[in-house]
Protein backbone atom coordinates (compact mmCIF):
# COMPACT_ATOMS: atom_id res chain seq x y z
CA UNK A 1 0.00 0.00 0.00
CA UNK A 2 1.44 3.38 -1.02
CA UNK A 3 1.83 6.13 1.59
CA UNK A 4 -0.93 8.19 -0.08
CA UNK A 5 -3.32 5.23 -0.12
CA UNK A 6 -2.48 4.45 3.50
CA UNK A 7 -3.14 8.05 4.51
CA UNK A 8 -6.49 8.08 2.69
CA UNK A 9 -7.57 4.83 4.33
CA UNK A 10 -6.45 6.07 7.75
CA UNK A 11 -8.36 9.31 7.21
CA UNK A 12 -11.52 7.43 6.27
CA UNK A 13 -11.27 5.38 9.45
CA UNK A 14 -10.50 8.48 11.54
CA UNK A 15 -13.45 10.42 10.15
CA UNK A 16 -15.96 7.97 11.60
CA UNK A 17 -14.18 7.62 14.93
CA UNK A 18 -15.10 9.73 18.01
CA UNK A 19 -11.40 10.64 18.44
CA UNK A 20 -10.93 8.34 21.42
CA UNK A 21 -7.15 8.48 20.90
CA UNK A 22 -7.06 12.31 21.33
CA UNK A 23 -5.77 12.21 24.91
CA UNK A 24 -3.09 9.62 24.10
CA UNK A 25 -0.85 11.85 21.97
CA UNK A 26 1.82 13.47 24.16
CA UNK A 27 2.35 16.35 21.74
CA UNK A 28 -1.30 17.36 21.50
CA UNK A 29 -1.63 16.84 25.25
CA UNK A 30 1.02 19.42 26.15
CA UNK A 31 0.15 21.90 23.37
CA UNK A 32 -3.63 21.68 23.63
CA UNK A 33 -3.92 21.88 19.85
CA UNK A 34 -6.62 19.90 18.05
CA UNK A 35 -4.52 20.01 14.86
CA UNK A 36 -1.83 17.99 16.64
CA UNK A 37 -4.10 15.15 17.73
CA UNK A 38 -3.62 11.90 15.82
CA UNK A 39 -6.93 12.60 14.04
CA UNK A 40 -5.83 16.09 13.07
CA UNK A 41 -2.41 15.06 11.75
CA UNK A 42 -3.67 12.06 9.79
CA UNK A 43 -6.48 14.13 8.28
CA UNK A 44 -4.02 16.85 7.29
CA UNK A 45 -1.67 14.30 5.71
CA UNK A 46 -4.52 12.97 3.59
CA UNK A 47 -5.91 16.38 2.68
CA UNK A 48 -2.60 17.83 1.51
CA UNK A 49 -2.03 14.80 -0.73
CA UNK A 50 1.72 15.19 -1.08
CA UNK A 51 1.60 18.99 -1.46
CA UNK A 52 1.91 20.38 2.08
CA UNK A 53 2.80 23.91 3.04
CA UNK A 54 5.14 24.96 5.86
CA UNK A 55 2.35 24.99 8.42
CA UNK A 56 1.37 21.43 7.50
CA UNK A 57 5.00 20.30 7.70
CA UNK A 58 5.24 21.61 11.26
CA UNK A 59 2.09 19.68 12.17
CA UNK A 60 3.72 16.52 10.79
CA UNK A 61 6.72 17.31 13.00
CA UNK A 62 4.51 17.03 16.09
CA UNK A 63 5.01 13.30 16.55
CA UNK A 64 7.62 11.40 18.54
CA UNK A 65 6.74 8.04 17.00
CA UNK A 66 5.80 6.79 20.48
CA UNK A 67 2.82 4.73 19.21
CA UNK A 68 0.82 5.52 22.33
CA UNK A 69 -2.09 6.43 20.05
CA UNK A 70 -2.04 2.86 18.68
CA UNK A 71 -2.88 1.50 22.14
CA UNK A 72 -6.22 3.31 21.94
CA UNK A 73 -6.89 3.14 18.17
CA UNK A 74 -9.72 0.75 17.34
CA UNK A 75 -8.45 0.61 13.74
CA UNK A 76 -4.74 0.15 14.54
CA UNK A 77 -3.73 3.10 12.36
CA UNK A 78 0.05 3.47 12.22
CA UNK A 79 0.09 7.23 12.73
CA UNK A 80 3.92 7.62 12.87
CA UNK A 81 4.37 5.78 9.57
CA UNK A 82 1.77 8.01 7.93
CA UNK A 83 3.38 11.15 9.31
CA UNK A 84 6.90 10.08 8.33
CA UNK A 85 5.62 9.63 4.77
CA UNK A 86 4.03 13.07 5.03
CA UNK A 87 7.38 14.47 6.19
CA UNK A 88 8.95 13.03 3.04
CA UNK A 89 6.39 14.92 0.97
CA UNK A 90 7.34 18.10 2.86
CA UNK A 91 11.01 17.52 2.02
CA UNK A 92 10.18 17.00 -1.65
CA UNK A 93 8.00 20.12 -1.66
CA UNK A 94 10.76 22.26 -0.15
CA UNK A 95 8.74 23.23 2.94
CA UNK A 96 10.41 20.97 5.53
CA UNK A 97 11.94 22.30 8.77
CA UNK A 98 15.62 23.11 8.35
CA UNK A 99 16.88 20.19 10.44
CA UNK A 100 15.20 17.64 8.17
CA UNK A 101 16.89 19.06 5.09
CA UNK A 102 20.26 19.23 6.89
CA UNK A 103 20.19 15.51 7.66
CA UNK A 104 20.91 14.40 4.09
CA UNK A 105 24.28 16.19 3.64
CA UNK A 106 25.34 15.26 7.18
CA UNK A 107 24.72 11.58 6.58
CA UNK A 108 26.50 11.77 3.23
CA UNK A 109 29.57 13.36 4.82
CA UNK A 110 29.65 11.69 8.25
CA UNK A 111 27.46 8.60 8.19
CA UNK A 112 25.17 10.10 10.84
CA UNK A 113 23.19 13.26 11.55
CA UNK A 114 24.93 14.58 14.67
CA UNK A 115 27.22 17.58 14.89
CA UNK A 116 29.82 15.76 17.03
CA UNK A 117 32.56 13.49 15.68
CA UNK A 118 30.92 10.17 16.49
CA UNK A 119 33.63 8.23 14.67
CA UNK A 120 36.18 9.42 17.24
CA UNK A 121 33.93 8.33 20.12
CA UNK A 122 33.38 4.96 18.45
CA UNK A 123 37.15 4.46 18.04
CA UNK A 124 37.59 5.09 21.77
CA UNK A 125 35.37 2.16 22.75
CA UNK A 126 36.83 -1.21 23.83
CA UNK A 127 37.02 -3.97 21.22
CA UNK A 128 36.10 -7.20 23.04
CA UNK A 129 35.29 -10.41 21.20
CA UNK A 130 31.81 -11.88 21.13
CA UNK A 131 29.46 -13.62 18.72
CA UNK A 132 26.77 -10.99 19.32
CA UNK A 133 27.63 -7.40 18.36
CA UNK A 134 26.72 -4.29 20.31
CA UNK A 135 25.29 -1.56 18.08
CA UNK A 136 26.09 1.50 20.18
CA UNK A 137 24.10 3.94 18.03
CA UNK A 138 24.30 7.68 17.47
CA UNK A 139 22.42 8.70 20.63
CA UNK A 140 24.79 6.84 22.96
CA UNK A 141 27.85 7.96 21.00
CA UNK A 142 26.69 11.59 21.01
CA UNK A 143 26.51 11.35 24.81
CA UNK A 144 30.16 10.27 24.96
CA UNK A 145 29.78 6.50 24.62
CA UNK A 146 29.78 5.75 28.35
CA UNK A 147 26.64 3.63 28.12
CA UNK A 148 28.29 1.51 25.42
CA UNK A 149 31.35 1.02 27.66
CA UNK A 150 29.07 -0.01 30.52
CA UNK A 151 27.18 -2.49 28.33
CA UNK A 152 30.41 -4.09 27.09
CA UNK A 153 31.76 -4.35 30.65
CA UNK A 154 28.55 -5.85 32.08
CA UNK A 155 28.13 -8.35 29.25
CA UNK A 156 31.66 -9.65 29.81
CA UNK A 157 31.16 -9.91 33.58
CA UNK A 158 27.93 -11.83 33.01
CA UNK A 159 29.68 -14.37 30.80
CA UNK A 160 28.05 -13.19 27.57
CA UNK A 161 30.70 -10.94 25.97
CA UNK A 162 29.71 -8.65 23.14
CA UNK A 163 31.72 -7.57 20.14
CA UNK A 164 31.26 -4.08 18.72
CA UNK A 165 29.40 -3.42 15.47
CA UNK A 166 31.31 -1.29 12.99
CA UNK A 167 28.57 1.33 12.52
CA UNK A 168 27.62 4.73 13.88
CA UNK A 169 23.92 5.03 13.03
CA UNK A 170 21.20 2.73 11.68
CA UNK A 171 19.52 5.44 9.59
CA UNK A 172 16.23 5.66 11.50
CA UNK A 173 16.60 9.43 11.79
CA UNK A 174 16.65 9.73 8.02
CA UNK A 175 13.18 8.15 7.93
CA UNK A 176 12.03 10.45 10.72
CA UNK A 177 13.39 13.40 8.75
CA UNK A 178 11.61 12.53 5.51
CA UNK A 179 14.40 10.73 3.64
CA UNK A 180 13.28 7.07 3.35
CA UNK A 181 15.29 6.37 0.19
CA UNK A 182 18.49 7.75 1.74
CA UNK A 183 17.83 5.67 4.85
CA UNK A 184 17.59 2.50 2.78
CA UNK A 185 20.81 3.35 0.94
CA UNK A 186 22.60 4.18 4.20
CA UNK A 187 21.58 0.86 5.75
CA UNK A 188 22.94 -1.19 2.84
CA UNK A 189 26.34 0.47 3.29
CA UNK A 190 26.74 -0.56 6.94
CA UNK A 191 29.91 -2.61 7.31
CA UNK A 192 28.56 -5.50 9.37
CA UNK A 193 26.05 -6.36 6.63
CA UNK A 194 28.91 -7.70 4.53
CA UNK A 195 28.91 -10.78 6.73
CA UNK A 196 27.46 -13.80 4.91
CA UNK A 197 26.26 -15.49 8.09
CA UNK A 198 23.26 -14.53 10.25
CA UNK A 199 23.89 -11.59 12.55
CA UNK A 200 23.07 -11.11 16.20
CA UNK A 201 22.86 -7.41 16.98
CA UNK A 202 22.26 -5.94 20.44
CA UNK A 203 21.05 -2.32 20.60
CA UNK A 204 21.20 0.34 23.28
CA UNK A 205 18.42 2.35 21.62
CA UNK A 206 15.21 0.25 21.46
CA UNK A 207 13.81 2.21 18.53
CA UNK A 208 16.85 1.25 16.46
CA UNK A 209 16.40 -2.43 17.30
CA UNK A 210 12.82 -2.31 16.06
CA UNK A 211 13.83 -0.36 12.95
CA UNK A 212 16.37 -2.91 11.72
CA UNK A 213 14.57 -6.13 12.71
CA UNK A 214 13.05 -6.70 9.29
CA UNK A 215 16.07 -5.42 7.35
CA UNK A 216 18.69 -7.93 8.49
CA UNK A 217 19.69 -11.08 6.57
CA UNK A 218 17.51 -14.15 7.10
CA UNK A 219 18.14 -15.88 10.39
CA UNK A 220 19.51 -12.73 12.04
CA UNK A 221 18.47 -11.31 15.41
CA UNK A 222 18.07 -7.71 16.56
CA UNK A 223 17.22 -7.14 20.21
CA UNK A 224 17.58 -4.66 23.02
CA UNK A 225 20.49 -4.87 25.45
CA UNK A 226 18.17 -5.58 28.40
CA UNK A 227 16.74 -8.64 26.63
CA UNK A 228 20.25 -9.92 25.95
CA UNK A 229 21.50 -9.31 29.49
CA UNK A 230 18.38 -10.78 31.13
CA UNK A 231 19.08 -14.12 29.43
CA UNK A 232 22.69 -13.93 30.58
CA UNK A 233 21.48 -13.20 34.12
CA UNK A 234 19.26 -16.29 34.11
CA UNK A 235 22.27 -18.46 33.22
CA UNK A 236 24.50 -17.15 36.01
CA UNK A 237 25.21 -19.44 38.98
CA UNK A 238 26.30 -16.77 41.47
CA UNK A 239 25.47 -13.09 41.70
CA UNK A 240 26.96 -10.14 43.59
CA UNK A 241 25.17 -8.80 46.65
CA UNK A 242 22.35 -6.46 45.61
CA UNK A 243 22.93 -2.73 45.80
CA UNK A 244 21.06 -0.87 48.54
CA UNK A 245 17.88 1.04 47.75
CA UNK A 246 15.48 1.14 44.85
CA UNK A 247 14.88 3.12 41.65
CA UNK A 248 11.97 4.44 39.63
CA UNK A 249 11.94 2.89 36.16
CA UNK A 250 10.80 4.75 33.06
CA UNK A 251 9.73 2.46 30.21
CA UNK A 252 10.97 3.87 26.89
CA UNK A 253 8.11 3.94 24.40
CA UNK A 254 9.97 1.90 21.78
CA UNK A 255 10.95 -0.77 24.30
CA UNK A 256 7.50 -1.15 25.84
CA UNK A 257 5.25 -0.72 22.81
CA UNK A 258 7.35 -1.47 19.73
CA UNK A 259 9.50 -4.30 21.11
CA UNK A 260 6.96 -5.24 23.80
CA UNK A 261 9.81 -5.86 26.23
CA UNK A 262 8.55 -5.21 29.74
CA UNK A 263 10.09 -8.11 31.65
CA UNK A 264 13.84 -7.92 30.96
CA UNK A 265 14.68 -4.49 32.46
CA UNK A 266 12.57 -5.27 35.52
CA UNK A 267 14.27 -8.63 36.03
CA UNK A 268 17.69 -6.99 35.88
CA UNK A 269 16.74 -4.23 38.33
CA UNK A 270 15.07 -6.67 40.72
CA UNK A 271 18.28 -8.72 40.87
CA UNK A 272 20.61 -5.74 41.21
CA UNK A 273 18.75 -3.79 43.93
CA UNK A 274 17.74 -4.77 47.44
CA UNK A 275 14.40 -3.00 47.15
CA UNK A 276 13.93 -3.44 43.41
CA UNK A 277 12.06 -0.82 41.43
CA UNK A 278 9.03 1.37 41.85
CA UNK A 279 6.46 1.71 39.09
CA UNK A 280 5.39 5.27 38.24
CA UNK A 281 1.99 6.26 36.83
CA UNK A 282 1.68 5.35 33.15
CA UNK A 283 4.19 2.54 33.09
CA UNK A 284 4.47 -0.56 30.94
CA UNK A 285 2.51 -0.55 27.71
CA UNK A 286 0.83 2.74 28.71
CA UNK A 287 4.11 4.52 29.45
CA UNK A 288 4.29 8.27 28.98
CA UNK A 289 6.58 9.70 26.31
CA UNK A 290 9.62 11.74 27.37
CA UNK A 291 9.67 13.63 24.06
CA UNK A 292 13.12 12.49 22.97
CA UNK A 293 12.31 10.69 19.70
CA UNK A 294 10.92 11.47 16.28
CA UNK A 295 13.31 14.46 15.95
CA UNK A 296 10.91 16.44 18.15
CA UNK A 297 13.77 18.04 20.17
CA UNK A 298 15.15 19.42 16.88
CA UNK A 299 11.90 20.67 15.36
CA UNK A 300 9.80 21.54 18.44
CA UNK A 301 12.35 21.97 21.25
CA UNK A 302 9.98 23.76 23.61
CA UNK A 303 7.37 21.02 23.26
CA UNK A 304 10.00 18.31 23.73
CA UNK A 305 11.27 20.07 26.85
CA UNK A 306 7.75 20.33 28.28
CA UNK A 307 7.15 16.63 27.66
CA UNK A 308 10.37 15.73 29.47
CA UNK A 309 9.56 18.01 32.42
CA UNK A 310 6.04 16.59 32.73
CA UNK A 311 7.31 13.03 32.66
CA UNK A 312 10.04 13.82 35.14
CA UNK A 313 7.42 15.22 37.54
CA UNK A 314 5.24 12.16 36.97
CA UNK A 315 8.12 9.85 37.89
CA UNK A 316 8.35 11.42 41.34
CA UNK A 317 11.16 11.40 43.86
CA UNK A 318 14.15 9.08 43.95
CA UNK A 319 16.74 7.78 41.50
CA UNK A 320 15.32 7.37 38.00
CA UNK A 321 16.66 4.87 35.51
CA UNK A 322 15.60 3.99 31.99
CA UNK A 323 16.93 1.90 29.11
CA UNK A 324 17.31 4.30 26.19
CA UNK A 325 20.14 6.82 25.68
CA UNK A 326 17.72 9.39 24.29
CA UNK A 327 15.28 9.01 27.20
CA UNK A 328 18.12 9.17 29.72
CA UNK A 329 19.37 12.45 28.23
CA UNK A 330 15.89 13.98 28.13
CA UNK A 331 15.00 13.01 31.69
CA UNK A 332 18.42 13.41 33.30
CA UNK A 333 18.08 9.74 34.28
CA UNK A 334 20.51 6.90 34.73
CA UNK A 335 20.73 3.79 32.57
CA UNK A 336 19.98 0.18 33.47
CA UNK A 337 23.36 -0.96 32.13
CA UNK A 338 25.15 1.74 34.12
CA UNK A 339 23.45 0.58 37.31
CA UNK A 340 24.46 -2.99 36.44
CA UNK A 341 28.05 -1.84 36.08
CA UNK A 342 27.92 -0.47 39.62
CA UNK A 343 26.51 -3.80 40.74
CA UNK A 344 29.27 -5.85 39.14
CA UNK A 345 32.00 -3.42 40.20
CA UNK A 346 31.46 -3.92 43.94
Amino acid sequence: MSPVTAARRAQELCEFCPKMCRFSCPVSEVTGREALTPWGKVSLAALTMGRPDESSAMAFAGCTGCHRCAVYCAHDNDVPAILYAARASAVRSGVAPAYWTQLAPRFSALGHGEELDLAAVHRSLPRPQGEALLFAGCDALAAGGEEARDALFVAERMGAPLGLADALCCGLKLVEGGHPELSAAHFTRLGFLRSKKPLHLVFLQPGCARFVQEKLPEGSTAEHVTSYLARALAAMQTLPQPLPGSVVFHDPCALARDLQELTAPRALLAAALQDGLREPPRSGIDTSCCGAAGLLPRTMPDVARKLALDRRAELGEGEIVTSSPACAAALGAGEVVSLLRRWFSQ
